[in-house]
């Protein structure tokens, strides 16, 4: 393995960190923050850059080297450092600007860079020297605001995409192995969308920015101010979920709410299936499998949830304003209802309200489920994707006909193409570490916190699946400040174990991995 050509691509991952930093300083900070603030931003954004070039130009190499070749293991290698490089270097500007512990600025780090939206900041939370963040988050620097949704923006198409871009311009090889790590989801054939790696990374990058802008302008046009605006976009658009309200969403208007509904569903789709559309003129995403599992989900949760709610609380209509009143609850259940499978299925992490508050346990089971498939492959949402929940079912049917029919041989098919033996085996088998690990940290949780099996279960789900808000103590109504130090590191590490889908992070775990 070439150490020397991993921390050659690495350094382009802290330059882009540091250019970010100084770009969010020079347009945010120096506009609504003091300028100690804006100062203090920039000259943190100097540690990242600062390292990134002097390991640049240590391990420039000729242009015709070929030191970054395709070995797996150096895929695997770059993308898990970069993740936890990012997640250390990124965290400077808490540190610096708002004065937040080391721990509790890698948390916030992490769960941004993975979309998870799990926050550990509120009126609760200690700072450096003891102090309390008084205010809460809004109460933060606007600079460190958007930090947080740039974070989730850069993360949401995966941080390594950029890196991919300029791989070809140093005239590296073309980094297909970086591309395999990264991508979530079962990968098949049709899943590259041209023949060069490079032109399908800047076409999903180009159509990451549209969405991202079409977002924010409806936002602006929905009544937010310019800032929340831009904020939010990339945050729906990442399906990451940070805000510049402690009240998240819930302190907007209807069409504000609807909006990010439609977006988060978007986001929560394979977005090859919207350059196919593009490219071809035909919208062909019903006929893919995994698109249309993913809107009868969400279609029966929110039928089932919202009539949940109207029996809960039924709309019992005013004189002379029947119709009126009936319609103005319905629409209230069906926006609660729409927005919360939304935001759990597309593991976004916005809320409106505390759906442990609605007293309805058959709701909390079916977004405890949902928060397992989740969103598709391809797309930024978390979770185990929906394709594999679809393989596992049909292998699953296929080993019960096959108890009945023994000499019958295996033919599942994901879209029309039939899946090899060792993709199915490759699905069981991350199903089955998945809710290893799911459990692992809930007993570990429970034994370092003290807390009950509700929030330990919630939080580790929330976690992995990279969510953001759990059940019991880490329900929308509550933050994650109130763990111990050792539950954050936990916490965040399983965020980006969960972000990268497992594999990739725990092949650094293995001796093997590391020798020749």
């Amino acid at each position: 393995m070439n150490f020397s050509a991993i921390t050659y691509v690495l350094s382009l991952l802290w330059m882009l960190l540091g250019l970010c930093m100084l770009l969010v300083a020079a347009t945010v900070g120096w506009y609504f923050d003091t300028p100690a603030q804006a100062w203090t931003m920039g000259l943190t954004a100097l540690v990242p850059l600062a390292i990134g070039i002097t390991v640049f130009l240590f391990f420039r190499r000729k242009q015709d080297s070929t030191a970054m070749n395709d070995d797996r293991r150096m895929g695997y290698a770059t993308v898990a450092l970069a993740w936890l490089s990012a997640s250390v270097l990124g965290s400077l500007p808490f540190i610096t600007v708002s004065q937040f512990t080391v721990v509790d600025a890698i948390f916030e780090t992490a769960s941004g860079l993975t979309t998870t939206g799990a926050s550990i900041i509120d009126d609760t939370q200690k700072l450096m020297g003891g102090k309390i963040l008084e205010g809460g988050l809004e109460s933060l620097p606007k600079c460190i605001l958007f930090w947080r949704s740039t974070l989730n923006w850069l993360g949401g198409v995966g941080i390594v995409y950029f890196v991919l871009l300029v791989l070809p311009l140093l005239h590296l090889s073309q980094g297909k192995q970086l591309y395999n790590a990264e991508v979530p989801g079962i990968k098949t054939s049709g899943d590259q969308l041209t023949p060069r790696l490079n032109s399908s990374v800047f076409y999903i990058l180009m159509l990451y920015i549209a969405i991202t802008t079409m977002a924010g302008l409806v936002y602006w046009i929905c009544g937010m101010s310019p800032f929340d605006a831009i904020n939010h976009a990339f945050t729906t658009i990442s399906t990451g979920g940070f805000s510049t309200r402690a009240g998240s969403l819930g302190d907007f208007g209807p069409a504000v709410q609807w909006s990010a509904t439609f977006f988060m569903l978007v986001s929560a789709c394979n977005f090859s299936l919207y350059l196919r559309f593009i490219i071809t003129r035909r919208f062909s995403c019903f006929r893919d499998e995994e698109f249309r599992f993913f809107c009868a989900m969400v279609l029966a949760a929110t039928a089932i949830i919202t009539s949940l709610l109207l029996i809960k609380d039924p709309p019992y209509p005013l004189p002379g304003m029947e119709n009126l009143s009936y319609l103005r609850k319905f629409e209230l259940c069906l926006r609660k209802a729409a927005f919360h499978v939304a935001t759990v299925g597309s593991t976004t992490g916005f809320t409106t309200s505390d759906y442990e508050t609605w007293g309805l346990p058959t709701a909390l089971i079916i977004l405890g489920v949902m928060m397992l498939p989740c969103g598709c492959g391809g797309s930024t949402a978390g979770g185990m994707k929906c394709s594999r929940l679809i393989v596992l079912a049909k292998q699953l049917v296929y080993e019960i006909k096959h108890c009945i029919f023994p000499r019958s041989l295996p033919d599942i098919r994901l879209n029309g193409e039939r899946l090899d033996s060792d993709i199915i085996a490759k699905t069981f088998a991350f199903t089955a570490l998945y809710m290893c690990i799911f459990i692992i940290v809930a007993v570990l949780l429970t034994i370092v916190e003290q807390c009950d099996l509700k929030t330990a279960l919630g939080t580790s789900l929330s976690a992995i699946s990279n969510v953001g808000p759990g059940f019991g103590h880490t329900c929308p109504a509550y933050t994650f400040s109130w763990m111990k130090d050792f539950s954050k590191c936990l916490t965040a590490f399983t965020m980006i174990t969960g972000r990268l889908e497992l594999y990739t992070i725990l092949t650094l775990f293995i001796p093997s991995f590391w020798r020749r």
